[in-house]
């Protein structure tokens, strides 16, 4: 019988060895206070990897289900697309400004999301889908989350970025796990410096795969 990490592994965006961390990160705070919160599921393979590391956990999958939304001029791509040339960026909208709608990339319907989940085989039981997009979601959703024990970012751009950390990351557990699937992208790489920056904290970043982590 398939596993559900071997089922998330053929839809998973990412490596192997990222879901393998995800999995160990869920294992690790399985008996730990404080939810578990994934933003941008896409498919929903690292909520599936969470899921079977620590099946009684919350979880909350945020995600538009309708594709990552469109760039604002702190990003240099359109992630999943192309790469913007300099004029095309600074032409774009800033931060917070843009319009929210689909760029069409990594766009996975929240019926095959959660078919996903069900063909995985993890208990679904405490597993909370959040349609729609980050800036209209999660500042009200965050109201509702007092603990977070592990926090993933996968919102591939700035302000998607920007949004979860002011939003969520104050409430991660002292010693929890923040893991920023984008660090390669210069637009959420850039979101978390300045945010960091602004609250005067410093991440001891670690990588693993094309991953950041850090533990607060």
């Amino acid at each position: 019988m398939q596993s559900p990490l071997d089922y998330a592994e053929q839809i998973a965006y990412s490596s192997k060895d990222t879901l393998q961390f995800s999995y160990d990160m869920a294992v690790k705070f399985k008996d730990t206070a404080g939810v578990y919160v994934e933003c941008g599921v896409a498919a929903g393979a690292q909520v599936i990897a969470m899921a079977a590391g620590a099946p009684d956990k919350i979880i909350y999958a945020f995600d538009s289900f309708e594709g990552i939304p469109l760039p604002s001029n702190r990003d240099n791509q359109r992630p999943g697309l192309s790469m913007m040339l300099e004029e095309e960026q600074k032409s774009l909208p800033d931060p917070g400004k843009q319009v929210l709608e689909t760029s069409g990339a990594t766009s996975v319907p929240l019926e095959d999301y959660l078919l996903h989940l069900q063909t995985s085989g993890v208990n679904m039981k405490n597993l909370y889908a959040v349609k729609g997009w980050f800036e209209n979601t999660v500042p009200e959703e965050a109201r509702h989350i007092e603990e977070i024990a592990l926090l993933r970012l996968d919102g591939d751009l700035y302000n998607s970025t920007w949004v979860c950390l002011q939003h969520l990351f104050p409430k991660v557990i002292p010693g929890g796990c923040v893991i920023i699937d984008d660090w390669t992208l210069k637009g959420c790489q850039d979101a978390c410096k300045e945010y960091f920056a602004l609250i005067d904290y410093k991440p001891d970043y670690k990588f693993i795969s094309d991953i950041c982590y850090f533990f607060k």
